[in-house]
């Protein structure tokens, strides 16, 4: 990440933080009912939490913490687990502030229907489902089997298999015993294929070499495709592509492989692409992310797959003729109560989305998990690919 970033970056989330931190002090002061030395107790956790907050994701990039100190490790668990949990705390009690709001004009003898005890319950079972979470983020990914019917997928390639790993997050919180199991579940499926669209990694290639190195045990009789995702650009892009390309990971540059098999009608092909991340062009200029470019090829009426990190991409991809888009980013929300927002403000969200008649899109939830080591209801996914022809 580059220095006027990581400065943006520092200043934006201290800002975000010092705010977050604040109100949910005084909301919790307000409903919690404790004692002078109680709320003392409570500011200064927060005050606490809130500097952890800040120097955790900072120190990972300017420090280059180590993926196997466990000092480092301990540090960056407590600092993504205190941002989800008080993220959560916020984000609930300020819905039910503003129930709160709604409630006097309707009944002014119960203005107060958010006691402390009933504060107290909510807290605790914001705590308990934090701890679930965990739990669930921990197990690691399920296998998600998805059909998808494609009206130009030529005959020879009908039941063509497909696994889709996305948004693993190698670094400060997911190591190589994590990436290992996830090269195991990818390796019992025996498909044809491997996609990795993106935010695979958090982190340079010098912290995270031998951390990825389960990559190389991908077993796939057509290879392993890599699309870039906005958390490369952050950890040295360049580095990253290099380093995949050395581990006989074809990376997608807006650019397309095309996959043959032999038929009693002749050869034919299955066309597969990749685009850099959509908002690529602001950290690296000549990466800007071209649908059109990467379908491009001299064979008309070919079946085509683009690999897209951002499902922001897909207006691109259908213009461009593409019969699916695969991509991930957006985690589902990642957890409740954060899966709710992100399905009410992205039109594509996690799933199978018909886009056209001739357009599919499919979302991945990650693989891994960000920030939060927090899955609660969004369990990470592999997602299973079938291509029948329709």
């Amino acid at each position: 990440m580059g220095t006027t970033l990581l400065i943006r970056f520092a200043l934006v989330f201290s800002a975000i933080t010092a705010l977050v931190c604040t109100l949910t002090y005084r909301i919790l002061k307000k409903r919690l009912g404790l004692t002078h030395r109680g709320n003392r107790a409570l500011f200064w956790f927060l005050i606490g939490s809130g500097l952890l907050m800040v120097w955790g994701p900072i120190s990972a990039r300017v420090l280059h913490a180590s993926a196997t100190s466990l000092f480092d490790f301990v540090i960056q668990w407590l600092q993504f687990s205190l941002l989800g949990w008080i993220g959560s705390i916020f984000l609930i009690f300020l819905f039910l502030e503003f129930l709160q709001i709604l409630s006097r004009p309707f009944d002014p003898k119960k203005r107060i229907f958010l006691t402390s005890g009933l504060a107290r319950g909510v807290a605790a079972g914001t705590t308990l489902s934090s701890v679930i979470g965990m739990f669930e983020a921990n197990a690691g990914p399920l296998v998600q089997k998805v059909k998808i019917n494609l009206s130009r997928l030529p005959p020879s390639f009908d039941g063509y298999r497909i696994a889709q790993i996305s948004d693993v997050h190698v670094g400060p919180l997911i190591h190589r015993d994590y990436l290992e199991s996830v090269v195991q579940q990818l390796n019992e499926l025996d498909v044809d294929a491997v996609f990795i669209t993106g935010d695979l990694i958090d982190g340079t290639v010098e912290q995270l070499k031998e951390q990825m190195e389960p990559l190389r045990k991908i077993k796939a009789r057509d290879g392993v495709f890599f699309c870039t995702g906005n958390h490369e650009y952050y950890s040295g892009v360049h580095d990253w592509i290099a380093h995949l390309e050395s581990m006989n990971i074809h990376v997608f540059k807006n650019s397309n492989h095309l996959i043959t098999r032999a038929s009693p009608q002749g050869e034919e092909h299955l066309l597969l692409a990749g685009v850099y991340d959509h908002h690529a062009s602001r950290y690296e200029p000549t990466h800007e992310s071209r649908p059109d470019l990467a379908a491009a090829h001299e064979r008309p009426g070919l079946c085509k797959i683009l690999l897209a990190h951002n499902p922001f991409s897909i207006d691109g991809a259908a213009k461009a003729g593409f019969d699916l888009q695969v991509s991930g980013h957006t985690h589902a929300g990642q957890f409740y109560p954060y899966s709710f927002i992100v399905k009410l403000v992205l039109k594509h969200s996690e799933g199978h989305y018909f886009i056209n008649d001739s357009t599919q899109l499919y979302v991945n939830r990650g693989t891994g998990f960000w920030g939060p080591p927090n899955r609660l209801g969004k369990r990470s996914e592999i997602t299973h690919f079938i291509l029948n022809r329709a």
